[in-house]
């Protein structure tokens, strides 16, 4: 076959020769291509299309499974084949060559395959395939996921994505739409997808065939469940992750790292976690060492110790996955060749991680120099990988196809899984060690990662309004890809450098208010994290007592672990039915086309509807603004419950309306959906520093509500076991009753507890509101209390 050869499947005429069975589906032969067809669950496709005489590849992000569905048929006519689940059908016409997606039940047309073409290529000395799968839409609907992109773009439909890892660009080549069905795209390399007049496409540069699973279900919410369930579902963090996280680059030694911990206790500032970033090592010739440096970081066990018993606060470390030459395991993965020779900035040399030897190695050394030492969670950084000049997409493609061979390949065709076979070396590897929790930072992401208690931040960002108002669009769609947990350098990570018109660092409050109101939005990430370059960011670096910047970062701390509990029990959504805590306001609203596109605010947790403030109201390089307009517009989606109240002061709004609201400089709006359940927890300056025997729980009234309040040890996998509490709360608003339910699980801290439950309930057609309040005394046995009697 010619090398330029392209198929266009859709025009060209192609005879059936063969038709058969396959496990789970149907796999057909039409002259050049072989077509499968076959459903791994009830509501999954999986479709693989090669030519005659290849193979298609192992997956990397799926694994095997020979458990056949229950209901699961192939149908044939003259001019077609079908595979039926009890869900969904997905039929291959022989007449136009493409495929058909239909509820199995109603028959509604879900998705059909528009084209599909190949053309064969010579790419680092392998003859491949250049891959590309068209689909025709529907008209209205809307597309997200993919990963995380800087274009500020929240709706991909029509538009385009480059799916390459970059410092701030993160791939899942997961699509998920509003109609609602998702795309898995099974591919490694560079791949772009793009929505125009022709249909929706994935191109792929290197591939042995077209591999796509189609997700279907009943919402949104079930399609990345689905996603999950194919490619790994979410472990829980330990609870201190969702507490606040200190960190900068960098710390210069453990003296005083240690005294930053000192002075968040001393001011009783809360404080779970505090971060030590790179050279901690020593010199660049001993770059990522695995080892401490025993002239600035000496005796890093009994110092760590000193975090954990006198302070309470947990160490998370950066990793990298390169080495100086003159390291211990820069001349072991020499040795077996297991090094690439492109350079990188600080001059070591990246390790191939697709070499087993290689991970083993890697972990050895970890474990010998670093772990053993009691270091809590992992920072592994740079993990596109990052080789010199590799700051944007086209400059890392660039880069990381010029370091060559893996061991299982070239890396134009597994450009981007590096982060994920990293990823999974540090999880199992943690996982066979104790029974302690695994959390790690990383700044790329691919399918199926999610299931390696990974977060992503969105890599080296700049300090602008622009770029914070880009990281919500970013963030979203990555969340709605199925990575759940994501955060950003608070404030940017270059605030005096790059371009950024924040010269004067610290000195200029208009910098002081970004970084406030970034700091805001923070609370409402499922990670709440400082960190940056060029400027500190401990929270009395922007002010003491009495300063509005002090007492506004302080105020947000303190709200985020009043949500504690509300956070955690979403945690466990997210682990338990794959919920994702922060989302796009089209998951929860899919039939309200006014947020298909809005970017500018999104639900956190299953209640709040978070709008960040995203623009100077104060302050500007220049100078102060002079009478300042602090008026933000914020749209309510209408919703069965009606009304929304404000999460302050509990005033009400209805529904579907844009409204007015006074955002001064310490107020970020938050409103609850009505028909909410939320608990309030009591400060503390550090996860399990004290029990809470009365917790507050919040209704809010206008439609039926339910809350199931999770709690555990807080950190170890014993929950895998049963060993949790999971107490119900269900609101029959109708009726103005309260019932707690019997508490599941195996895990009892509280033989009893008191509830001090407050009611909220909109009065004269949303007018007003009525407050009542009951304390409830509960020993795990279901309760119900009728709040029509006082």
């Amino acid at each position: 076959m010619n090398k330029a050869l392209i198929i266009a499947i859709s025009l060209l005429h192609i005879t059936l020769s063969q038709a058969g069975n396959i496990d789970k589906g149907f796999s057909i032969v039409d002259d050049s291509l072989k077509i499968s067809v076959s459903a791994p669950q009830d509501k999954v496709i999986h479709v693989q299309v090669v030519p005659v005489g290849s193979q298609p590849g192992k997956s990397l992000i799926i694994p095997e499974t020979s458990d056949p569905i229950s209901d699961c048929q192939v149908q044939k006519g003259d001019d077609f084949i079908a595979l039926k689940t009890s869900s969904v059908t997905a039929t291959y016409s022989y007449s136009d060559k493409n495929i058909y997606f239909t509820d199995s039940k109603s028959g509604k047309k879900i998705l059909q395959e528009q084209a599909r073409s190949f053309e064969q290529k010579n790419i680092a000395g392998e003859t491949v395939w250049q891959v590309k799968q068209t689909f025709r839409l529907q008209a209205d609907e809307a597309l997200y996921g993919l990963g995380q992109y800087q274009e500020g773009i929240m709706n991909y439909r029509g538009k385009k994505a480059k799916l390459v890892q970059a410092n701030m660009e993160i791939v899942n080549p997961f699509l998920l739409s509003t109609q609602p069905y998702g795309i898995l795209w099974d591919n490694y390399s560079k791949t772009l997808f793009e929505d125009n007049e022709k249909g929706a496409s994935f191109w792929s540069e290197v591939a042995d065939g077209i591999d796509y699973y189609f997700i279907y279900g009943n919402d949104m919410h079930e399609v990345v469940a689905g996603y999950h369930q194919l490619t790994g579902k979410v472990p829980m963090f330990p609870k201190s992750a969702f507490g606040y996280w200190q960190s900068k680059e960098r710390y210069k030694s453990f003296d005083e790292l240690t005294d930053v911990v000192k002075e968040y206790r001393k001011r009783q500032i809360p404080l779970d976690n505090i971060v030590q970033d790179w050279e901690y090592w020593g010199d660049r010739e001993h770059w990522n060492s695995l080892k401490f440096d025993t002239t600035h970081f000496n005796h890093p066990t009994e110092m760590i110790r000193q975090l954990h018993d006198r302070y309470n606060v947990s160490l998370m470390l950066s990793v990298w996955p390169g080495f100086g030459k003159k390291t211990d395991i820069y001349k072991d993965l020499e040795k077996i060749g297991a090094l690439f020779d492109e350079p990188t900035w600080a001059d070591y040399k990246v390790m191939d991680i697709y070499n087993p030897q290689a991970r083993q190695l890697f972990w050895d050394h970890l474990y010998k120099g670093l772990y053993r030492t009691g270091v809590d969670s992992w920072w592994m950084d740079a993990t596109e990988p990052s080789f010199r000049e590799g700051f944007t997409q086209d400059k890392q493609e660039e880069k990381t196809k010029s370091a060559g061979q893996t061991h299982i390949g070239s890396f134009d065709r597994y450009l981007n899984v590096y982060s994920l076979f990293l990823s999974k070396v540090m999880y199992e590897n943690l996982r066979k060690q104790s029974d302690k929790r695994v959390t790690i930072l990383t700044r790329s992401a691919f399918a199926g990662q999610q299931q390696y208690a990974t977060a992503v931040w969105s890599g080296d960002i700049t300090a602008s309004w622009e770029v914070f108002r880009k990281q919500l669009p970013a963030g979203l769609n990555l969340c709605m890809s199925g990575i759940p947990y994501w955060t950003t350098d608070i404030g940017g990570f270059f605030v005096t450098t790059r371009g950024s018109q924040f010269t004067k660092g610290l000195a200029d409050p208009s910098y002081k208010e970004l970084y406030l109101r970034w700091f805001q939005q923070g609370v409402f990430s499922p990670i709440f994290r400082a960190h940056g370059s060029n400027v500190p960011r401990e929270v009395w670096q922007f002010g003491e007592l009495g300063d509005p910047f002090y007492e506004g970062l302080l105020k947000m701390i303190n709200l985020r672990y009043n949500l504690l509990s509300y956070i955690y029990s979403s945690a466990w959504q997210v682990t338990a039915d794959s919920r994702l805590m922060m989302r796009g306001l089209v998951m929860d609203f899919p039939n309200d086309q006014k947020v298909h596109n809005m970017a500018d605010a999104y639900m956190f947790g299953p209640s709040l509807l978070v709008k960040p403030i995203t623009k100077p109201m104060y302050y500007t390089p220049e100078g102060i603004i002079n009478n300042p307009d602090t008026e933000e517009s914020v749209y309510l989606p209408g919703h069965a419950g009606k009304y929304w109240f404000d999460f302050y002061n509990q005033q009400v709004y209805k529904g579907e309306q844009t409204i007015s609201y006074q955002t001064p400089l310490d107020i970020i709006p938050v409103f609850v959906k009505s028909g909410s359940i939320l608990p309030i927890n009591k400060v503390v300056q550090y996860v399990g520093e004290q029990k809470e025997e009365e917790l507050e729980i919040r209704i809010y009234g206008g439609a039926d509500a339910d809350f199931e309040l999770y709690e555990d040890d807080n950190k170890t996998y014993a929950y895998e076991n049963g060993v949790y509490s999971l107490i119900r709360f269900q609101w029959d608003d109708q009726n103005r009753q309260l019932n707690i339910y019997d508490k599941e699980g195996n895990f009892i801290e509280y033989p009893q507890r008191s509830f001090r439950v407050r009611l909220y309930m909109p009065t004269d057609n949303g007018q007003n509101i009525s407050v009542q309040e009951k304390l409830i005394h509960y020993e795990n046995k279901h309760v119900s209390i009728n709040f029509n009697e006082n």
